[in-house]
């Protein structure tokens, strides 16, 4: 049995800033889940571990994070193989030839950082590693062709390991020119009789049942949630070989601390503003590990958003992070804001109408009176009306 841990997009030294005073934190999130992987791998009596490029978050990290990341890989327990990605590729000046990093992992004969086109015996020769580090970030040629075409081995397992995108992952991006840049082609397992294709790039792992899988293709995902691709981030893969030729029993190992609460857009009405979002805040069950996402829009009242504000500082004490972006919401203008517009007759009668409900007799020959009138009784939809009427002429 060859069993191994598939781990990517460790992105060392990402800071997610949108968190505001506790964004400097979430640097120290990824070095820890890189360590929870380490911690499968003992705990799963994993052989060795792949890293599928993407280890640090810039190919130019600071001198605080090469020290940090050399110290973390020279504590790993088992055999460990790292590719480049497309934000860390492997060039000249990029971090891989740092010294600082490049001597302090010297001489540590555990660690492996892959060069392009070089095969690697692993686990003794009972299987060959195929490791195709990025050397440019943006490149349109598939880092795995140069993996001569061969069938599946009967004695010895094969294994790729690349970062990019695999054709044909979405549905949409087979042919998709905009999707061309550091691409897998779908069928290099069966073309370089792979027995497993471990990916990085993408930041959830590959379900079971995701045509990838059936090709023996899989993404690991981040082991810690960044700022995208949250659906199923925060894990690393167990893979195991019962034997070289057959399929992989592939297993998500949760790595994650923060654990996303992605609340999507809410649209706020005034007179209801803390009400609503303390109903979401209330449905967090570790709030420790939460981090809460969330868009909001809508209009609140003057009053509103000095405690909206307050409330906000509240829940940034409350959970391990929120980015919660404002600038769709609108304030609710008091009658003092429209009067400093000097606003001219016209504007003033537009105002009063949009002041209380209307009639549709009230309205003489207008186009649409009835809908208008109809409208006019709804008193939220007139507050917003005078809110985006505040915003127009506010902007003239």
């Amino acid at each position: 049995m060859l069993s191994f841990i598939h781990t990517s997009d460790w992105h060392l030294g990402h800071i997610y800033r949108k968190l505001g005073a506790r964004a400097g934190e979430s640097a120290q999130w990824r070095f820890a889940a890189a360590r929870r992987v380490f911690d499968a791998a003992l705990e799963k009596k994993a052989d060795f571990v792949v890293v599928a490029g993407d280890v640090f978050d810039t190919d130019t990290p600071s001198l605080d994070v090469i020290r940090a990341a050399a110290e973390l890989l020279r504590d790993a327990p088992v055999p460990t193989y790292l590719i480049s990605g497309n934000h860390d590729p492997l060039m000249e000046g990029s971090v891989w030839f740092h010294p600082l990093f490049a001597d302090a992992l010297k001489g540590v004969p555990h660690i492996h950082i892959a060069r392009p086109r070089e095969v690697l015996a692993v686990q003794g020769g009972d299987a060959l590693l195929f490791p195709c580090p990025v050397t440019a970030p943006h490149s349109r040629e598939d880092a795995t062709r140069w993996i001569e075409a061969a069938p599946r081995s009967q004695s010895q397992a094969r294994i790729g390991l690349a970062h990019g995108g695999w054709k044909g992952y979405w549905r949409s991006d087979e042919g998709n020119e905009a999707n061309s840049l550091n691409s897998i082609d779908s069928q290099t397992t069966e073309r370089c009789g792979l027995d497993y294709l471990a990916l990085g790039d993408y930041h959830s792992f590959t379900p079971a049942n995701h045509a990838a899988a059936a090709a023996r293709t899989y993404y690991s995902g981040t082991p810690e949630i960044t700022a995208h691709d949250d659906a199923r981030a925060g894990h690393a893969l167990l893979v195991q070989l019962e034997k070289p030729g057959t399929a992989p029993l592939v297993t998500p190992l949760a790595t994650g601390h923060a654990q996303s609460n992605n609340w999507g857009i809410i649209t706020l009405q005034p007179g209801n503003v803390i009400a609503t979002l303390q109903a979401r805040f209330e449905t967090i069950i570790d709030r420790d590990k939460a981090l809460v996402r969330a868009r909001l829009q809508g209009v609140v009242s003057q009053n509103e958003w000095g405690e909206l504000m307050e409330w906000l500082d509240f829940l940034r004490q409350q959970v391990l992070g929120a980015d919660i972006d404002i600038s769709r919401l609108l304030t609710e203008p008091s009658r003092d804001d429209f009067l400093n517009l000097k606003l001219a007759a016209p504007e003033l009668r537009l105002l009063e109408m949009l002041d209380k409900p209307l009639e549709s007799q009230d309205m003489g020959n207008m186009t649409g009176r009835d809908i208008i009138a109809d409208w006019s009784h709804d008193e939220q939809a007139r507050r917003a009306a005078q809110t985006l009427l505040y915003q127009l002429m506010q902007n003239e």
